[in-house]
């Protein structure tokens, strides 16, 4: 082998081998081999995006939606740092839905959080269309969202609605049990 062969020969496998320690596969120069994981708490205003009811045939969208357009938890939540999951979190909820203190969120992957195990329950929530008519219902509550940034976190709600009683209730399209679905954002304050 001729020595100029040689020379770049051993350039490009110093180059490969630099190229193969400096960087990992997301880029962050730790040399780990991992991405990078986590989010750093804070106040985020929690803003539902939509309502898919798959029980009453779009009838929770008044519930859940009043106006029919996106609509913001009525006071923050404060989401805690990813190192610090689980942890319990408490949250205000829009009327008919009652606040709830001590909610267990877990760690979602590498970058978001969920409700823990079977996630919370919210009972005798009065989804009747109109003042004074009468339909309780009970639901478990499960939610999780994920880091787009460290800022803002994109992930889905869902209400498994369990059971419905009152004379005002709408008819089920399906269930009991059925979901209904609310795309949610949550953006740091």
């Amino acid at each position: 082998m001729s020595r100029t062969k040689r020379i770049l020969l051993t350039l490009i496998c110093v180059g490969a081998l630099l190229a193969a320690c400096g960087n990992d596969d997301n880029g962050n120069g730790d040399g780990d081999g991992e991405a990078a994981t986590g989010f750093s708490g804070g106040n985020f205003t929690v803003t539902v995006e939509s309502v898919d009811d798959g029980c009453f045939d779009g009838a929770m969208n008044t519930i859940v939606l009043p106006d029919g357009e996106a609509n913001d938890l009525p006071a923050p939540v404060s989401f805690p740092d990813y190192d610090d999951l689980p942890t319990q979190v408490d949250i205000e909820f829009n009327e008919p839905f009652q606040d709830t203190e001590g909610i267990e969120f877990e760690a979602a992957g590498d970058n978001g959080l969920r409700t823990a195990g079977d996630g919370f329950t919210q009972t005798g929530v009065d989804i009747a269309a109109a003042d004074g008519d009468d339909c309780l219902a009970d639901m478990l509550v499960t939610a999780e969202l994920s880091a787009t940034d460290d800022d803002t976190f994109t992930g889905t709600g869902t209400l498994t609605i369990t059971s419905a009683e009152g004379d005002d209730c709408p008819a089920f399209e399906a269930g009991p049990p059925c979901e209904v679905t609310t795309p949610m954002t949550a953006t740091r304050n």
